[in-house]
């Protein structure tokens, strides 16, 4: 049980973090760091919904499968198919470009859910 703001936090903090590393070219982290930023973006809409909810996995996809939209839901898997991807050896940039963009489509939905900002107002020009 973690608190929403917490979660927040969290995912603001590895959002900045994500935009560094695509800049400076490391592109194994990129899956990563796109998957949490919105893992936690996802936990944050969790804790709004059930403040004693424990976040496992399952039920972080469960919330996906049940409250966003198919083209979302789609786009959080992927995101997490280009994790497992991208940590593991990768460093392909079309791959890190697509997370980012899934990972920014799935957090812009949790900011109007929770009416919240979590992704910085200027975002950094994706691989230039």
């Amino acid at each position: 049980m973690v608190a929403e703001e917490i979660h927040l936090r969290n995912a603001r903090e590895k959002a900045l973090t994500l935009y560094e590393v695509l800049e400076k070219g490391r592109l194994s982290v990129v899956g990563d760091m796109a998957f949490k930023v919105a893992e936690e973006a996802v936990h944050a809409f969790e804790s709004r919904e059930d403040p004693y909810t424990t976040h496992r996995r399952t039920g972080t996809f469960y919330l996906v499968k049940t409250r966003f939209e198919d083209d979302e839901r789609k786009c959080f898997r992927r995101l997490h198919r280009i994790y497992e991807r991208l940590g593991y050896g990768g460093s392909n940039g079309d791959l890190a470009d697509e997370a980012v963009s899934c990972m920014e489509k799935i957090v812009k939905r949790v900011e109007v859910e929770l009416d919240v900002k979590i992704l910085p107002n200027k975002l950094p020009e994706k691989n230039p």
